[in-house]
């Protein structure tokens, strides 16, 4: 089997756990918005109609996303350690499979278009070349490194390079590694996530006051 033979079943190669996570997740999401919608719905007829048992469930519902949310800050604090060395190892796992395969050129290695796009997208979200060290490419660049990079217009080319030489004339190459980088936005941005987080809390709260206080008033069945 010739190296383009192997390389099209390669690029064709069940296309990958990276969009199926993807869609499954956003499905995900999709379906909580949907149901806090319809709880949040619940809750206005509720308060509209005098009808007790529909605050009762509003109440419910968000006294469980509450704790939820806050099950998941406390998480997110006493394991920040394990989830961080998780992701670093799944990435890790994911960028050498790409220099294997584009940098050293190791056909026997199977990497779907996904995993490639996933390369490649990160860094340029993030504005970073490498995973932990810039020069993990064995002396090349992935299209990802370099400032200016489309993803819609590399996917589009049907003679996209996975390793260039250098960035183009008109581009240049990241010099920043990704964990550095995400580590960098993290510190950045940590406290105002923090505070939205709060901020949603809180307004829960309110919910659940306002739901307390409705269920009081006379016109409450």
């Amino acid at each position: 089997q010739s190296t383009g033979q192997k390389e099209a079943v390669v690029s064709t190669q069940s296309t990958g756990d990276y969009s199926y996570d993807m869609g499954s997740a956003m499905i995900a999401m999709m379906a909580i918005g949907g149901v806090l919608f319809l709880f949040g719905f619940v809750g206005c007829l509720g308060a509209c109609s005098g009808k007790s048992g529909l605050l009762n469930i509003y109440f419910i519902v968000v006294l469980i996303c509450v704790i939820l949310e806050i099950v998941v800050i406390i998480l997110s604090i006493v394991k920040r350690d394990d989830f961080e060395d998780a992701a670093e190892k799944a990435a890790q796992d994911l960028f050498t499979k790409y220099a294997d395969r584009w940098m050293k050129g190791n056909t026997a290695i199977e990497i779907s278009d996904d995993e490639n796009n996933a390369v490649n997208y990160a860094q340029s979200t993030f504005e970073c070349c490498g995973l932990s060290k810039t020069d993990m490419w064995e002396g090349k660049v992935p299209p990802g490194c370099c400032s200016g990079f489309s993803q819609d217009e590399w996917q589009k080319d049907a003679n996209r390079q996975y390793a260039l030489d250098a960035c183009p004339a008109d581009t240049t190459k990241y010099t920043t590694d990704c964990v550095t980088q995400v580590h960098n936005l993290a510190d950045e941005y940590g406290v105002v996530i923090i505070v939205i987080v709060c901020v949603i809390i809180g307004f829960e709260l309110i919910c659940l006051i306002a739901a307390c206080v409705s269920k009081k008033k006379k016109y409450v069945a």
